[in-house]
C-alpha cells in the first residue's frame, strides 16, 4: 500500500483528496493536515511513501517545505496539487523533488490515473538492480506514464470573470489558489 498523506490548507478540498486517494487501488490515506507545521509532524509519525501537497499554506509555502524536507534528506515522495499555475512555481516544484504536478481542479479519473502511474514508477524503482540508461529511461518515462496532457480549463465568461475579481478584491473568502 502506498501510504499518502493530504497537505492542503482547505479542509473540505484535503477531505476531498483524501476520499479520493482512498478509492484508488493500492493507496491508503494516512492523514490530513492543513499546515505545514502539521505536515512536518506528520511525516515524522506516519512515515507516508506520498505527500499530495498544496502550494499555499498558511505558515509556509509548500515548495519551500518540500526543498527543505529534500535537504534534510527525508524519505518521501510529493505530487504538487495546486491552483498556482504560473511558470515560475512548477519550475520550483520540479527543481525542488516533485515527481508531478497537478493542476486544480481535476478529476478523479485524472488523478487516479496519475497515482496509478506513480505506484508503477515507485514499484520499477524498488525493484530496479542496476541503473543502466535503458533502466534510467523507464524510470523517467514511467512517472507519468498514461497520463495525457490535459484539456485548458474553461475560462470565465467577460461578466463572471469581473464579478469575481470584484469579489476577491473586497477580500472574498473563497479565493482561487
Amino acid at each position: 500500500m502506498m501510504r499518502t498523506l493530504v497537505v492542503d490548507d482547505d479542509f473540505r478540498v484535503a477531505g476531498i483528496h483524501a476520499a479520493r486517494v482512498a478509492r484508488v487501488d493500492g493507496f491508503e490515506c494516512v492523514g490530513q493536515v492543513y499546515t505545514a507545521a502539521a505536515a512536518r509532524e506528520a511525516i515524522e509519525r506516519l512515515n507516508p511513501d506520498l505527500l499530495l501537497l498544496d502550494v499555499h499554506l498558511p505558515d509556509e509555502d509548500g515548495i519551500a517545505m518540500l526543498r527543505s524536507l529534500q535537504a534534510a534528506g527525508t524519505d518521501v515522495d510529493c505530487i504538487v496539487i495546486t491552483a498556482a499555475q504560473d511558470l515560475a512555481t512548477v519550475k520550483s516544484a520540479m527543481t525542488s523533488g516533485a515527481v508531478y504536478y497537478m493542476v486544480k481542479p481535476f478529476s478523479f479519473d485524472r488523478l487516479r490515473t496519475q497515482l496509478e502511474a506513480y505506484r508503477n514508477w515507485r514499484q520499477e524503482l524498488d525493484s530496479a538492480s542496476t541503473a543502466d540508461q535503458a533502466t534510467i529511461d523507464s524510470l523517467y518515462n514511467a512517472r507519468s506514464a498514461g497520463v495525457r496532457p490535459a484539456a485548458p480549463a474553461p475560462r470565465l465568461q467577460p461578466t463572471m470573470q469581473k464579478a469575481y475579481d470584484a469579489v476577491r478584491a473586497a477580500g472574498g473568502s473563497h479565493q482561487r489558489r
